[in-house]
């Protein structure tokens, strides 16, 4: 499994830097209200925009699993006072 992934980074490796070389011209990003970015070569907004990309999603990942810890400490303490009634209830119930 691990030479599979190698050989998967290592292509798209060689596909990230042909794409760098195809795609050097400097270009610029127009924007709203007149708004021009500086003139950066294609390949560096494409990868920019990918890092961008990757960071939002780990953000958002992030902030999902926090949601789902909550959840999860909630039905822990929920588990833990249905147990109580439950062992109460027994205890009440069994003759004495």
């Amino acid at each position: 499994m691990g030479l599979i992934r190698g050989v998967v980074f290592f292509l798209l490796l060689l596909a990230g830097i042909g794409f760098a070389i195809l795609n050097d011209q400097p270009i610029s990003l127009k924007y709203y209200f007149g708004l021009v970015s500086p003139p950066l070569p294609l390949f560096l907004w494409a990868f920019l925009f990918l890092l961008v990309g990757l960071v939002l999603s780990g953000v958002g990942a992030f902030i999902s699993k926090l949601g789902l810890y909550s959840r999860i400490r909630q039905r822990k303490k929920t588990i833990v006072e249905l147990e109580q009634t439950r062992d109460r209830l027994k205890e009440e119930k069994a003759p004495h």
